[in-house]
């Protein structure tokens, strides 16, 4: 029986991941299973990236507002009556309650537990029964966050000092000429929660090999493209793409919805898919783009947001409301069935006789991507 690995015994059994892909291994079951590697990951990974965290047309109008978290941290995000995005601490200065609740519009945020009041801006505008305190109240205000948008999305950081938000997305704005979701409106944030690691859905989202295998009665049996002739494209940081050929998402192939424009001379069966690291996967039929998001919910419980996208034109297309109920069913079928295996592989890397097996060269973007998560991860104390 194999003993419990503590955190530096764990990073030489990475060395395995470190190799050259045709040479790798995953990664070992712990990282998918320890309470203090979520946390170290919550620290050095999500609290230091660019995370995208919602479209802006979800806070379309000035006043409109939703709320967010990430871990254990609140934020809300707003839109001020000059119509400029923020991100701020969803959290009173006086106690630390949350201003805000849900999603809406308002005019400013009052704090339900003793009425101290921000702007839109997240000013205090308002503290009553203070006047006898002799702390300096003028200023205040919620902790902001930098906060960029990019083609139609809102990205933020809780790293005062993260690195510029245009070098970020650079190589992913060169590459992703399909990914027009500016030009698109969203049909409909669907949130599911799946009980495994969050990497696991990172992982599973961008492993080819087993598409046609588990889901060969879904888009598995549509996919064109011989497997050996995939070649992926890795990005600085993380990132990924590639193309393949298959065919549009629904329960025959068919496509539901007009082509949209700037494919118009592009093969009806491309299937492009792209990453931005940490959590983000990308996705594109010839009438369709989507957004899938994974967020930690602690060591096992991931919630996956799918982000469902097209032009304004096919919501007044005949029959859309019909077809998209179709096409919604189709990515929930692909979601069970990937919800079934990711299940299994979190049983499994919870194992203390789990070990990692060999990456196949269909694995590559997963290579790619856990070693640049344990380069971000970096070295481990150990415990006592």
């Amino acid at each position: 029986m194999n003993a419990p690995a503590g955190p530096l015994q764990l990073q030489q059994r990475t060395e395995g991941t470190r190799k050259p892909r045709h040479q790798a291994r995953h990664l070992p079951g712990e990282y998918y299973s320890s309470t203090s590697i979520l946390a170290a990951e919550m620290d050095r990974i999500f609290m230091r990236n660019w995370l995208c965290i919602g479209r802006e047309e979800e806070i379309a109008n000035p006043g409109d507002f939703m709320t967010f978290s990430v871990g254990a941290e609140p934020i809300v995000l707003v839109r001020n009556s000059q119509g400029k995005v923020g991100t701020f601490m969803n959290m009173c200065l006086h106690r630390g309650v949350a201003v805000a609740s849900g999603r809406g519009n308002a005019r400013e945020f009052r704090c339900p537990y003793h009425a101290w009041l921000y702007d839109l801006d997240g000013k205090l505008a308002a503290s009553p029964h203070m006047k006898s305190s002799e702390v300096d109240l003028k200023n205040c205000g919620l902790r902001s966050f930098p906060t960029q948008t990019w083609r139609g999305w809102i990205f933020m950081s809780f790293d005062d000092q993260v690195m510029p938000f245009a070098e970020f997305i650079a190589p992913y704005e060169e590459q992703l000429w399909w990914f027009r979701s500016e030009q698109c409106r969203l049909a409909e944030r669907m949130v599911v929660e799946v009980q495994c690691n969050w990497k696991l859905l990172v992982e599973n989202l961008i492993d080819i090999y087993h598409v046609p295998v588990l889901h060969k009665s879904s888009f598995g049996g549509f996919l064109k493209t011989k497997q050996e002739e995939v070649a992926f494209n890795l990005l600085p940081r993380g990132g990924w793409l590639y193309d393949q050929e298959s065919k549009p998402h629904s329960k025959k192939g068919n496509q539901l919805f007009p082509t949209l424009p700037w494919l118009e001379s592009k093969s009806p069966g491309m299937a492009p898919k792209a990453g931005i690291y940490p959590n983000i996967n990308l996705s594109c039929r010839v009438d369709s783009l989507r957004m899938w998001q994974l967020w930690p919910n602690g060591v096992g419980k991931t919630q996956m947001h799918v982000f469902m996208l097209f032009p304004p034109a096919t919501f007044d297309a005949p029959g859309f409301a019909e077809n998209f109920e179709e096409y919604k069913t189709f990515v929930r079928q692909i979601i069970s069935e990937d919800a079934s295996m990711v299940v299994s592989l979190q049983a499994a890397a919870s194992s203390r006789f789990f070990a990692p097996g060999p990456m196949s060269h269909l694995e590559g973007a997963v290579h790619h991507i856990i070693n640049h998560y344990l380069d971000e991860l970096g070295p481990l104390e150990a415990q006592p």
